[in-house]
């Protein structure tokens, strides 16, 4: 029976071998095999909105770096209450999804706190569908509170040269 322990400082390339052997073993890991110590190059990207030289929103979209997942971004978005309701929020989100769009990502994907109803709104208007709940996901002002899963699949384009287009996956 194997035990259980905390890593040890030291254990470092063990631990780097076994992702590697992991990747060989199953399709399960985000990591293909060889993949790790060669991720592609970082194409995440952010947007900013300036008023008169005053910074007001911004926008970060966290491409995955690895080949399965490499269509993918993660979104954090945030505007200053000054310019809520002013249309900064909506601009930012569709530069950043036109931009995902200019890089043949597939899919965008963000969390929203359950409560944040003006932030829903403009990600339902944008395209974005909840697909989930994440229960007690935060802690804001000493209360739980629930985010949701969204996600926007961009287009269902298998990447030439992934193993589902060399297998003729649908």
């Amino acid at each position: 029976m194997a035990t259980i322990r905390p890593l040890a400082a030291e254990e470092g390339e063990a631990l780097a071998e076994l992702r590697r052997a992991l990747d060989t073993e199953t399709t399960f890991m985000l990591a293909e095999p060889g993949e790790r110590g060669n991720e592609l190059p970082d194409r995440s990207y952010r947007f900013i909105a300036d008023d008169g030289g005053r910074l007001v929103g911004v926008i970060d979209v966290f491409a995955s770096r690895w080949r399965r997942a490499r269509g993918r971004g993660a979104i954090v978005l945030g505007v200053r209450s000054s310019h809520h309701g002013q249309g900064v929020g909506r601009g930012l989100l569709e530069a950043a999804i036109a931009q995902a769009r200019l890089l043949g990502m597939w899919r965008l994907e963000l969390t929203a706190m359950s409560h944040n109803r003006v932030a829903l709104g403009l990600y339902e208007a944008c395209g974005f569908q909840v697909e989930g709940v994440r229960r007690s996901s935060v802690c804001v002002d000493g209360e739980f509170v629930d985010e949701y899963y969204m996600g926007l699949v961009l287009h269902r384009v298998i990447p030439v040269g992934s193993r589902a287009s060399a297998e003729g996956a649908p």
